[in-house]
């Protein structure tokens, strides 16, 4: 894929989200550009969320199943399936995932996969990132 082909990819995705092309977008679209491999579209499309992310898939992938297992930590009545978990996170991953913080990760995670997102919720993710000292 050239660069002209990669800009194109990435001003479609920039139109349908609604996101304003101004300068310091051109500047961030051209640094990924430079240093950008992906020889696909879908490459292209990951390594691009992943830019703007700043947090790397398998920080997403280690963050999401620590907070699951740590949800599950005093809880002796229930006995999670782990096992259904990868699977899950990788879908969440791969179906476009643009946290930029871990907080907005947990937050997303929780709305995205369980549709259950509250108060509640959102002081547990607080005090996941907390104990494990992960920036908000």
């Amino acid at each position: 894929m050239n660069d002209i082909t990669k800009r194109a990819l990435i001003y479609g995705v920039d139109k349908k989200n609604g996101v304003l092309g101004t300068a310091e977008r051109e500047r961030q679209i051209t640094s990924f550009i430079k240093r950008d491999e992906s020889t696909s579209p879908l490459e292209l499309l990951k390594a691009w969320l992943q830019f703007q992310s700043g947090i790397s898939e398998k920080e997403k992938r280690d963050t999401i199943v620590k907070y699951e297992m740590w949800l599950f930590r005093d809880d002796t009545t229930l006995k999670p399936n782990f096992s259904e978990l990868p699977p899950m996170v990788d879908r969440f991953i791969n179906g476009g995932d643009g946290s930029k913080s871990y907080y907005e990760l947990l937050v997303n995670w929780e709305k995205r996969t369980y549709n259950t997102f509250s108060d509640m919720k959102d002081e547990h993710i607080k005090e996941f990132l907390d104990n494990h000292k992960l920036k908000k």
